[in-house]
């Protein structure tokens, strides 16, 4: 068997009464050292901010001074947080310093806390050292620490005069603070380098009409409402990039007297400006005037119907005489970015206005188009509304004329019979002369009729393509006709021609109507034997007219008198 270790022999262990003593002394060094620092740094920081919002109030610093002032309050609150509130929580003191320290609050413990704590440690002592003698050590120096307060021996006088200070400060500061009212509250924002704030006096000035943006051109009012001690009159005062300066004595209103305004006229240039009222002076503020946008250069291009087959002609502003089912493509250079546009286009029916909005490029917005739809006659002119990106719109935009021309019907005329009325047997075939002419071409022939006055028929000529003018021929093979018109029937007729435009039309021209009755074979040879009469008559009267002529001048010739 294993002998027992000799206790007398046996290492130390630490005293868990010294090592409570020690713990306890060093947590209130740490705890007095850093609320030292917290009340400092209240105090010292409140003293600090209403010293610089004082001289503030005196001297009327302007942003960068408190600026300054600003970076030394980070600068100093800093340092004392650093130094007396973070450095006792992050280096605290070791045992042997805490000991050290107790020893000297306390003489009787001579060098026994130190020894004690020191011999204690693993590896303190050495082979053939008796450790008997230091657990006698430990004994009696627990003996001497049992009925003492280690913690006596950190001051609090230092901590408990700054705290002192610290309330005092910050509880005069509160109550100033409040006393203060509105005065205090605005220096606390300038201390916190606020730009809107000015210094506060015995004439305060409350709500003006701040920063302004107008177009150029148009009339501002400027205004400001004074509060405190307020007089009769105040000053405003313009500065002008060019360094001019121009100054209005302004009477207060006679409804309202805090309040103080001045209206511009026909503003053209931007400036700033700032309202002295009694011993207070307003935040500088700024009017900007604003260009208006307008048209640099436009340029108008017309797309003809497709049917036309005219393509595109770039169009003079001054004579947009345009044909309907046409586009008018308008490219604008505005003379600043805008946002936004619409084109009105008008009617000459009185009818509203057709908005359509203007394509703004997004990645150049000077570059700007519109499309605007030929789809009446009745439209009569257009006009062109920008606005930029703060809401400024054009003025006294310009009125573009539009002239809008149809696309005319076929102009149809049957040339053949001569005689609108005919007569014709069930087995005629009626030879139709004709021809038809039209502004782009003619698309489709049609031969209409009636019977009696009945429904209307039709029979489509054969056409091999659209031609602006033709002269055509066409036999009616009335016998073919189902059914046949009986004797006595009268058919009416006409050529009907419709052209190839297929965005508003098809225009269609119809000739003029001739008729022809269904008669006996027998009435058919009466009526030509009639015509064959009348055109003999016809001949014999013309040669006797002109042997009469031959005759008159025969006697010029021959200088006879004339015979009568």
């Amino acid at each position: 068997m294993t002998a027992a270790p000799d206790q007398r022999n046996a290492p130390v262990p630490p005293s868990a009464l010294l090592t409570d003593k020690l713990a306890a002394v060093r947590t209130k060094k740490t705890g007095v050292e850093a609320g030292s620092g917290i009340a400092l740094l209240l105090g010292g920081l409140s003293l600090a901010l209403g010293a610089g919002m004082l001289l503030d109030w005196w001297l009327d610093f302007p942003w960068a001074v408190r600026f300054l002032l600003f970076l030394g309050y980070l600068a100093g609150a800093g340092h004392v947080i650093w130094h007396r509130i973070l450095t006792p929580y992050l280096h605290q003191p070791d045992d042997d310093a805490v000991a050290l320290l107790v020893e000297r609050g306390n003489p009787q413990f001579s060098t026994r806390l130190v020894a004690s704590l020191q011999l204690t440690r693993p590896g303190a002592l050495q082979a053939g050292e008796a450790p008997a003698l230091v657990r006698g050590l430990v004994a009696q120096t627990e003996a001497i620490a049992r009925p003492l307060d280690f913690t006596a021996v950190i001051s609090t006088r230092e901590f408990r005069r700054l705290t002192g200070w610290a309330v005092v400060i910050v509880v005069l500061g509160g109550v100033l603070f409040w006393k203060g009212e509105e005065i205090s509250r605005d220096l606390l924002r300038r201390a916190f380098l606020s730009r809107e704030v000015e210094v506060p006096r015995k004439t305060r000035i409350g709500k003006t009409s701040g920063d302004i943006r107008i177009a150029r051109g148009e009339n501002v009012e400027l205004f400001a409402n004074a509060k405190g001690v307020v007089p009769d009159r105040a000053k405003l005062v313009l500065k002008f990039a060019s360094g001019r300066t121009q100054e209005f004595l302004l009477d207060a209103s006679k409804t309202n007297h805090s309040y103080f305004a001045q209206t511009l006229e026909n503003v053209q240039d931007s400036f700033d400006y700032t309202f002295y009222i009694g011993d207070g002076k307003s935040q500088t503020a700024r009017v900007d005037a604003v260009e208006r946008p307008g048209i640099a250069k436009l340029d108008a291009v017309q797309v003809y119907p497709e049917y036309t087959g005219l393509g595109t002609v770039r169009r003079s502003l001054g004579d947009l005489t345009l044909l309907v089912g046409s586009k008018l493509n308008l490219t604008l250079t505005p003379t600043k970015e805008v946002a936004k546009g619409a084109v009105l286009v008008t009617s000459a029916t009185n009818a509203a206005p057709i908005s359509l909005p203007l394509q703004v490029n997004p990645k150049n917005s000077r570059e700007v188009q519109v499309t605007i739809p030929i789809t009446s006659e009745n439209l009569s002119g257009f006009s062109i509304h920008l606005e930029d990106k703060f809401g400024f719109r054009s003025k006294e935009d310009a009125v573009y004329r539009l002239e809008v021309l149809p696309d005319k019907a076929p102009v149809v005329r049957i040339t053949y019979p001569e005689r609108k009325e005919e007569l014709i047997t069930q087995r005629a075939t009626v030879l139709i002369g004709f021809e038809a002419v039209d502004d782009f071409a003619v698309k489709q022939l049609f031969l209409r009729y009636t019977v009696d006055g009945g429904e209307e028929k039709g029979i489509e000529l054969t056409l091999e393509a659209p031609q602006r003018s033709l002269r055509r021929r066409y036999d009616w093979k009335v016998g073919a006709l189902n059914p046949k018109p009986p004797e006595g029937s009268m058919l009416e007729y006409w050529i009907e021609a419709r052209d190839n435009n297929n965005v508003t039309g098809p225009g269609i021209g119809t000739s003029e109507h001739f008729t022809a009755k269904v008669v006996s074979d027998a009435e058919k040879r009466a009526d030509l034997l009639n015509r064959v009469g009348d055109s003999i008559g016809a001949i014999g009267e013309a040669a006797n007219d002109q042997e009469k002529l031959n005759q008159r001048l025969g006697d010029i010739i021959q200088g006879r008198p004339e015979r009568k």
